[in-house]
């Protein structure tokens, strides 16, 4: 990154450095800029004066220096708001169709800098916040480049504004926090920069309980109506727990979990241990089973969901959190904050009974008003336990129930509702156990399957490669069509925890009992979601697994969702997997179906279900991890030689500055524009990275960062010197009429034969896509005309009959095996790796940007050799040497002409 910044801090210096030459390489230079995809933006945000803004609020002051640590203090991870529709005007501006909305807007905020002052009970604060809109998905059509190719394909998107530089200050006496400050926000779809000046108020009390639990504010746009960057109030609504928190519910709590008992087989902690294990357990979503819960009555009767986020725990196991109800499951870690359907809780680690039982309030937001919002009605009570022993109808590792404490009579009362975690994010624990009890029916499949699956002497994974047997999968049926995951659960005795608990294996044992979770959605309704419990057998010697499943009628296919029975299980499904082998050849994927066996008048009867997946094992993928590795150091090394080489050429010619009018000016061009093209494609992200004031290096993988840096500095490098080279050999042919000419009519050759393999490139793209092209298609085309690019300094020599050395043996020798070598590569690569995975995550060698087969593998490298070869002959013995004795005697052109060329 700080190579990236140099760089763009040097550019005026490198512009005064061509400006020094001809025309042409300013003209160059002038089109580099022109073209690159620079985003508008508005002004930039004025200085904001917390004395106007803040100072009847929070009365400014100075600090003390000393510094006090934010801990969890002030520090919000996820909130809800209201208002501010022009934060994201540029985005709905777009003229494409509206993405379809799959998440609500949050915001976070962070403390980063806390100091005393001189005012007692005023702290002075800095910190940022972030605005992040509602998640849209849709299909785009992004660019393909050198390093990776992307289809069509669904993403995740929404824009976000940051406020980074806040600051201001906080009264103990009136719990009130006023910040001033500034923000921005980069919109994709409409390429613009937007900047924002803001204050910033929170009320914010010093001592937390459940009734002050939940923290309100407003960010308030200054400036005109008028003005672009101005925005409506957003009204902000968090639940800001802190460590020092009080609690005041823990006797009610008390007296409503003693009046109600817990079945038997529940998974024990000690006191004092429940907050290291808390977090994982709590984790996932729930489903109401039964009865009426708290929210049935208010929106949709489809509230079935909920999740426990924000989970905090004390040393004395005592803990409070946040409670959100949904209509989804899609939420897979924790459901954003929305007043109405969310709770506050609090409550206890039961030792004696092993159950955790709480109470909770509602949100009330009666005035429309993120600001009043307050806790109200606390009568609602939960407990919560860890059943020990997992089967195929019971996957959950917290089971619990929710009721009402107040009278029948009394409003919003409600009867006890049960619920259980979907089992999705399973997490097993020391003391689980899991008990098998349709491995008879599971026998029946697979004895029926088992007749058609051979080993034919292939390798499978098997109780030392455990791992391997959980993979992703993609499902389709008919026109539609999912994705998810089947979670190994169980093989034979042992259960999966992070690593499995190795236990001794007979040498001669193959079939093993195993239970599987198998969790997925269709695309077409992203919050619709299935989880199917399974248990049956697998065999090592053939990747054969025959299963029967049970699921909720309810979690069925879309078609069954609304049909209405009885809250039981439907076990009538079994699955069948043929996984492929540790080594697949081409084709050998993972496949299989998902049935009912129910008749079809059934209501519970769905249409199988055809399961496939591009499953890599874990040795592929290290290997894979380590080929990408390889492939990024030759990426380095090629273009690191390339800076060397053409440094090389530009030194030679210095040396020698006769052969610089014996340059192909062509052939340099074509040079330029196949460095060009990969800065082109990355300059937009590179120009987020710079001007983005958060750090980028906290957001992404630094050491993927750092790489493309890296990549970008060597390619920048290499292509400016071309364009240096370029530059003095234009002016060497200033004058020349007769250089010009010859190097007008080796342009004009070039030209039509280039423009003729496009064409029979676009017919034969034609002929094979079923689909419309692309002009992106014709990228492996361009990538072919580099790896000729020495084709128009052999056209150049033929017209002027040269035996000037105008190219040094490093240059032609060192570009022809830099264009080479990947071609050989792509064969060494063809026959290491897998078949499927060697073809794609190509960052070396792209079959997105060149043409790579094992015939183009053949041709292109003899196709180098044989023009290098021709540049040393020619310069060696002039260039008509590789003509017919009969042609050397006349001038190029002429010779071309009676070729028919």
């Amino acid at each position: 990154m700080a190579a990236t910044l140099s760089l763009s801090s040097s550019l005026p210096s490198v512009m005064t450095w061509f400006s020094r030459g001809s025309s042409f390489s300013v003209f160059l230079l002038l089109v580099l800029f022109i073209l690159r995809p620079s985003p508008s933006s508005a002004s930039s945000p004025t200085k904001v004066s917390y004395a106007e803004h803040c100072g009847s609020i929070v009365p400014q002051s100075t600090s003390t220096g000393v510094f006090i640590s934010p801990s969890d203090s002030f520090q919000i991870s996820s909130g809800y708001y209201t208002g501010g529709k022009q934060l994201f005007a540029a985005a709905n501006q777009s003229s494409a169709p509206q993405p379809e909305l799959i998440g609500v807007g949050s915001f976070q905020f962070n403390a980063r800098f806390i100091h005393r002052t001189q005012s007692a009970g005023t702290l002075q604060i800095s910190g940022s916040l972030s605005i992040v809109g509602h998640s849209f998905k849709y299909t785009e059509r992004r660019p393909r480049h050198h390093r990776q190719g992307l289809h069509s394909s669904v993403v995740f998107s929404g824009t976000s504004v940051f406020f980074d530089d806040l600051s201001g200050f906080w009264s103990e006496s009136t719990e009130e926090l006023c910040m001033v400050g500034t923000g921005s926000s980069y919109f994709y779809e409409a390429k613009v920069i937007k900047y924002f000046s803001v204050v910033f108020k929170l009320h914010y009390p010093k001592i937390s309980n459940i009734s002050t639990s939940l923290v309100s504010g407003t960010v308030e746009s200054i400036g005109p109506v008028g003005n672009p960057n101005y925005f409506d109030k957003v009204s902000i609504l968090a639940y800001a727990p802190r460590n020092n928190y009080s609690y005041t519910q823990l006797n009610k709590v008390r007296d409503s979990c003693a009046l109600l008992n817990v079945s038997s087989g529940t998974r024990k902690f000690e006191t004092g241990s429940l907050c290291s294990y808390i977090s994982n357990l709590l984790r996932g979503n729930y489903r109401f089973e039964e009865g009426v819960h708290p929210f049935s009555g208010l929106n949709d009767y489809s509230l079935n969901f909920l999740s426990f986020n924000e989970v905090y725990c004390s040393k004395e196991d005592e803990l409070h959190m946040r409670i959100g109800i949904s209509n989804s499951s899609f939420h897979w870690y924790e459901t954003p904050l929305k007043p109405e359907n969310s709770l506050v809780a609090e409550g206890f680690w039961d030792n004696k009974n092993h159950r955790i039982c709480l109470a909770a309030c509602r949100i009330n937001t009666t005035k429309n008003a993120l600001e009043i919002a307050s806790v109200d009605d606390c009568s609602i009570r939960l407990t919560l336990w860890f059943p020990r022993v997992l089967s195929i109808k019971n996957r959950s590792k917290v089971v619990g129930r929710m009721w009402s404490d107040k009278d029948k009579n009394e409003p919003d009362y409600f009867s006890m509702a049960s619920f259980r975690d979907l089992g999705d994010h399973l997490r097993v624990y020391t003391g689980m156990i899991y008990e098998y009890t349709r491995l008879d029916d599971a026998r029946k499949l697979y004895d029926s399957m088992k007749s058609h699956s051979k080993s034919q002497n292939k390798t499978y994974p098997d109780e030392n490669s455990k791992r391997d047997l959980s993979f992703s999968i993609s499902l389709s049926r008919g026109n539609s069509s999912g994705s998810g995951r089947a979670n190994l659960i169980s093989f034979a005795d042992t259960l999966y925890v992070d690593s499995f608990l190795e236990q001794p294996q007979a040498a001669d044992v193959y079939e093993w009992n195993v239970s599987y979770g198998i969790y997925y959605r269709n695309h077409s309704n992203s919050s619709s979601s299935t989880m199917i419990s399974a248990e049956g057998l697998y065999n090592s010697r053939t990747g054969l697994l025959c299963m029967v499943g049970c699921m909720y009628p309810t979690f069925s296919s879309p078609i069954k969702q609304d049909h209405k029975t009885e809250d039981s299980m439907d076990c009538s499904i079994v699955l069948n997997f043929q996984l492929p082998p540790m080594n697949p050849e081409a084709g050998e994927l993972l496949n299989g179906t998902i049935k009912s066996i129910r008749e079809p008048s059934d209501p519970l009867y769905f249409e199988p279900l055809s399961v496939s997946s591009y499953h890599m094992y874990e040795s592929q993928a290290a290997k894979l991890m380590w080929r990408m590795d390889i492939e990024f150091i030759m990426i380095i090394i090629s273009l690191t030689l390339s800076c060397i080489i053409i440094r090389w050429q530009i030194l030679y010619t210095r040396k020698h500055r006769e052969v610089l009018s014996a340059i192909s000016l062509t052939m340099l061009v074509l040079m330029i524009v196949g460095y060009l093209i990969p800065l082109i494609l990355n300059f937009e992200s590179l120009l987020i990275m710079v001007r983005n004031k958060q750090n980028t290096f906290i957001r992404s993988n630094e050491w993927i960062v750092v790489k493309e840096a890296v990549e970008r500095v060597l390619t920048l490098t290499a292509f400016l010197f071309h364009l240096r080279l370029l530059q003095v050999s234009w002016s060497a042919d200033e004058g020349r009429n007769d250089l010009r000419v010859a190097e007008r009519k080796t342009f004009m050759l070039c030209l039509i034969l280039y423009f003729v393999g496009a064409v029979i490139a676009w017919f034969v793209l034609s002929r094979n896509k079923s689909n419309m092209w692309e002009w992106e298609d014709l990228l492996p085309y361009a990538g072919l005309i580099l790896d000729a690019f020495l084709l128009p300094q052999i056209v150049i020599n033929i017209f002027r009959n040269s035996k000037e050395k105008a190219l040094s043996i490093p240059y032609y020798v060192g570009m022809t095996a830099i264009r080479t070598i990947p071609h050989l590569y792509d064969l060494f690569r063809s026959h290491l790796f897998v078949p499927y995975f060697q073809s794609v995550y190509n960052i070396y060698a792209s079959r997105e940007v060149e043409y790579y087969s094992s015939l183009w593998d053949t041709i292109i490298p003899s196709t180098g050799v044989l023009f290098a070869t021709t540049i040393f002959l020619q310069q060696r013995f002039g260039g008509n040497c590789i003509l017919p004795t009969r042609y050397r005697k006349h001038d190029g052109y002429a010779t071309i002409a009676e070729l028919n060329l």
